[in-house]
C-alpha cells in the first residue's frame, strides 16, 4: 500500500491542484473577480488563482522532498521520479494563469 501511495502522490497533488484551479476559475468568472483590481495589472481573480497554484507547487515540492529515498530501491526511485512528473505537470498547468486573459 505504501508503495502505491509513494508512486501516485505527486500525480494526486497535480490532479487536486488542477481541480481546484478549474473550480476557482469558474467561480471567479461567475462572481466577477476579474473586474476587481488589486494592484496595477493584478486583479482579484488572477491573485486567487496564483495563490492556489503556488500552494499546489509547494505541495508538489514537499512530496518530492519527502520521497527522496536513502536506499535506492526500484519503488523509491519510481516514486521520486513520479513525484517530479507531478511537480512539473503542476507547474505547467498553472502557466496560463500568468499569460492568458481570465474570462473570455
Amino acid at each position: 500500500m505504501t508503495a502505491l501511495v509513494r508512486m501516485s502522490a505527486g500525480l494526486i497533488v497535480w490532479a487536486v491542484t488542477f481541480c481546484v484551479l478549474y473550480g476557482l476559475h469558474g467561480v471567479g468568472c461567475t462572481a466577477g473577480w476579474p473586474s476587481t483590481p488589486l494592484t496595477g495589472w493584478i486583479d482579484l481573480h488572477r491573485a486567487i488563482l496564483a495563490a492556489a497554484w503556488l500552494a499546489g507547487i509547494a505541495a508538489g515540492v514537499a512530496v518530492v522532498l519527502a520521497f527522496r529515498a536513502p536506499r535506492p530501491t526500484l519503488i523509491a526511485r519510481t516514486g521520486w521520479r513520479l513525484a517530479w512528473v507531478g511537480l512539473i505537470a503542476t507547474m505547467a498547468t498553472g502557466l496560463p494563469i500568468l499569460v492568458l486573459p481570465a474570462c473570455l
